[in-house]
């Protein structure tokens, strides 16, 4: 929940940085929404992982142990659909108070959610989980988070997301990396459909891509000055060479892409 918390507070501040006109009230609706779809597609999919024995009691991934009986799967379950009814109900409120111009980000976030472990599509069970996180993480957030504060939405506006999805989507790939001996012949991911190779040099282009965002924001006046401090998260490449092959080779992946958020947060204050 983290994460999700980081990126609409960072697009509060974008909106307040660059629009006068906000709208709290369908701003805080839209917010809980994400929250909660967000809880639901991690429950749901950590209950299908259980389900279709990709998690077990010796998965180095099991966030949740269902396996070993300490939470029941039925009850995550249940989490997870009363989050997602939730979200929606949420949504309908944000789309009351800002008719039609979040109607496409709330369909697209209520369908990802739904089949992003579910059938039809599965598509983290396709090797498009990582697809799903980056539209979700980027776009799909920052584009509700602006539309619900004011009806303006520029192409400015999605650019400056784009390092937020490619620096989330790479603790997905970390992680799916991580497991990728252990999820081999139970799930399609990037790493065992393509191999380790392509996941490891994917991964790495999306962190350069994302910080290479950072001087162009500046120079065209995107982000203040000050966000070029968020360079500094960079650092946290070196460590996660040291770490590879490491169980904690996801964590640094994880602590970039905080940083970096709560840098960006910082210099729009």
């Amino acid at each position: 929940m983290v994460m999700p918390m980081l990126l609409i507070a960072c697009a509060y501040l974008y909106t307040q940085y660059h629009y006068v006109a906000c709208n709290t009230n369908s701003f805080c609706f839209v917010a809980l929404s994400i929250l909660l779809y967000n809880l639901a597609a991690n429950t749901i999919s950590e209950y299908r992982d259980c389900e279709r024995g990709v998690d077990d009691a010796h998965s180095p991934g099991t966030r949740y142990r269902l396996i070993t009986g300490i939470v029941p799967r039925k009850h995550i379950l249940y989490v997870g659909i009363t989050a997602f009814s939730l979200a929606s109900i949420f949504g309908i409120f944000a789309l009351i108070l800002r008719p039609h111009t979040l109607l496409f980000p709330g369909i697209l976030a209520a369908f990802i959610t739904l089949f992003y472990s579910e059938q039809p599509f599965g598509f983290k069970y396709n090797a498009l989980a990582e697809v799903c996180v980056f539209i979700t993480y980027s776009f799909l957030i920052f584009s509700a988070c602006i539309l619900s504060l004011t009806h303006t939405l520029c192409l400015r506006d999605l650019f400056f997301s784009i390092p937020f999805g490619l620096l989330t989507t790479c603790v997905v790939l970390a992680n799916n990396i991580r497991d990728c001996k252990f999820e081999q012949g139970k799930t399609t991911t990037i790493p065992t459909k393509y191999g380790l190779k392509f996941a490891y040099t994917l991964l790495f282009l999306m962190v350069h891509l994302a910080f290479l965002c950072v001087p162009f924001f500046v120079y065209f006046k995107i982000i203040p000055k000050s966000g070029l401090i968020s360079l500094s998260s960079y650092l946290f490449i070196f460590l996660s060479l040291k770490k590879i092959n490491s169980p904690a080779f996801i964590n640094c992946f994880g602590l970039m892409q905080t940083t970096f958020s709560c840098l960006n947060i910082f210099a729009f204050l």
